[in-house]
């Protein structure tokens, strides 16, 4: 257990290639809700580990008080279970479970205690740093402002810090193998709010993008991606028949590498996405959805893979059209970002993870999975 104080957290290596061994029926349990209001990031990059993890041979159950449907056919169709209610008491997120992982910023820090205590491999999946404490094994924030400062007292968990441990799926790591060259003219730009949108920025972000777009020559197709639990759609899909240029909505992508690769520009929220784009490579405008979006703008600004423009909520229009227009016509820096997004990520997130989680299983085998000291 953790207490004020303690400095004795330890950042985990990065392997540059990861081997996942045979999970032989491992059963992991991952504790992440999704819904128009929280958004569907967590289970998303969730989706990713349970993916790798139900391949290399182990079992995994989503426990969640709230999921999309679409989101919870994703699961299953991995081969996970989906496995919804009200509430989840620590004893039965922990049933039969040989690892949880947490990426619920709403659970309180009492119940994280509870967890792990209880469980013989404990992962929180985070963002910020907010939390007092950060018990059990592994502390995973794949973002790019995350440092073993904003740990420092809170933990004695191995820290998994950076782009290196994205959790991106397979698919990403496949399309990053085939880069194709940064064209002069933009073909593409992507807007990206998120599988949900709560608070409505898709239809103005649409409609600065698409009317700069417009200006450029040749102008390029716009595509706004609508997420599993956005409820605007319909409006969303009238707005682009209404808007100049080639505009088109596409709802519940399933192939988003795809989508993401063949993209020359991307404006996008700044949550879990930007990973997906970052190891693509793609020439990102950000701008903050939230308070955790903050930091990845900043990140990834400073590290030459993207612009940040700040809130959305502050984001003026002709301001975002400005940055558009202005990244679109000057080739020499969107392939200076391509480079530097590709620096950061590599794709191999999940497997550094899962093999990490599957060290410290066997460990726990060892001693007989006794409860241990943390």
């Amino acid at each position: 257990m953790t207490c004020a104080g303690d400095d004795t957290a330890q950042t985990a290596a990065v392997e540059a290639d990861p081997q996942v061994p045979d999970l032989a029926g491992r059963r992991l349990t991952i504790r992440a809700d999704g819904d128009p209001e929280i958004g569907t990031g967590h289970q998303m990059r969730c989706l990713a580990i349970a993916s790798r993890w139900v391949s290399a041979g182990g079992s995994v159950r989503l426990a969640c008080a709230a999921v999309p449907a679409a989101l919870a056919e994703r699961y299953r169709a991995a081969g996970a279970e989906v496995a919804q209610r009200a509430t989840w008491p620590a004893a039965d997120v922990l049933s039969a479970a040989d690892a949880v992982i947490v990426d619920a910023p709403h659970l309180a820090d009492a119940e994280l205690e509870v967890l792990a205590r209880g469980t013989p491999v404990l992962i929180t999946v985070d963002d910020m740093g907010a939390r007092a404490v950060y018990p059990g094994d592994l502390v995973l924030n794949q973002n790019a402002h995350a440092t073993p400062a904003l740990y420092r007292g809170k933990t004695r968990a191995q820290l998994c810090l950076g782009a290196p441990w994205s959790l991106l799926r397979g698919g990403f790591a496949r399309h990053r193998a085939m880069p194709r060259p940064v064209p002069d003219a933009v073909r593409r730009i992507v807007v990206l709010l998120g599988g949900a949108d709560p608070k409505r920025y898709s239809a103005p972000t649409l409609d600065a993008v698409a009317r700069a777009a417009a200006t450029l020559s040749p102008a390029p197709e716009v595509v706004l991606v609508v997420g599993a639990a956005n409820p605007a759609l319909p409006d969303l899909q009238r707005q682009a028949a209404r808007l100049p240029g080639r505009v088109t909505v596409r709802h519940d992508v399933r192939d988003m590498p795809a989508l993401m690769a063949e993209s020359d520009i991307a404006v996008s929220a700044g949550g879990s996405t930007v990973w997906e784009l970052t190891t693509l490579g793609v020439p990102m405008i950000l701008a903050a959805q939230n308070a955790s979006e903050t930091g990845p703008g900043t990140g990834l600004q400073a590290a030459g893979a993207a612009v940040y423009l700040g809130a959305f909520e502050a984001l003026q229009p002709q301001v975002l059209a400005a940055a558009v227009t202005g990244l679109a016509r000057d080739p020499a820096r969107r392939r200076a970002m391509h480079q530097a997004g590709r620096r950061l990520a590599d794709g191999r997130g999940v497997d550094r993870l899962i093999a990490l989680i599957a060290r410290l299983m066997a460990a726990r085998q060892l001693v007989g999975r006794q409860p241990v000291q943390r």
